[in-house]
């Protein structure tokens, strides 16, 4: 695995009444459960992974000590948006989810339209106002196949209004590609590496 290609975001903070319209009916981004068609003129393939860890200590304030929710017990729902101009509009843009349960590593496939594509926000299921603002990038070439990384998201043990997240992104080529083997025989191997971006 490639440590040289770490890239860390500023801690941000989770925002209050964020809701993640029509997150049950994204269709996934996920789309590795059939078969792979390669990719096409104007379309192409990324390979990524997300990563939620729930084990940070809880911010010294002692009502979030007290009172935040166990981060650990919540699965997690991601949106992410295709891209349509410099600045999106939420109502232009394709839209997918990906659900990713806490400490479980979530490899994904997409074949997609080419262009950029936001993995915009996520939010905790089940609890409708936290939630958090993401913006990472990356893209989707046409006949081509991309590795893109894996998302690390890292959030306290418990949570509250306020709480900070860090976000990180590693190169994981070999580990991921080699775990799609088994139902995709071959798929990735000739991958480009072109990983998430701010």
């Amino acid at each position: 695995m490639d440590q040289g290609n770490v890239r860390r975001s500023r801690v941000v903070t989770l925002i209050g009444m964020f809701v993640l319209a029509g997150c049950a009916t994204l269709p996934s981004l996920d789309m590795s459960d059939g078969p792979i068609e390669p990719p096409g003129q104007d379309i192409g393939i990324v390979i990524g992974s997300v990563l939620v860890q729930t084990d940070q200590e809880p911010p010294d304030f002692w009502f979030d000590k007290l009172f935040g929710r166990t981060t650990k017990k919540f699965d997690y729902a991601f949106e992410i948006v295709r891209a349509v101009g410099p600045h999106p509009q939420l109502s232009d843009e394709e839209r997918y989810g990906l659900e990713v349960q806490p400490a479980v590593e979530r490899i994904f496939v997409a074949r997609l339209p080419f262009g950029r594509y936001v993995i915009n926000a996520f939010r905790y299921k089940g609890i409708t106002v936290l939630a958090g603002e993401l913006g990472w990038n990356f893209v989707v070439a046409p006949r081509a196949t991309l590795y893109i990384g894996r998302l690390i998201l890292a959030v306290p043990r418990r949570a509250t209004l306020g709480t900070p997240y860090t976000v990180e992104i590693q190169n994981a080529r070999e580990v991921t590609i080699d775990a799609l083997q088994t139902q995709h025989p071959g798929l990735g191997r000739d991958a480009i590496d072109a990983l998430i971006q701010r």
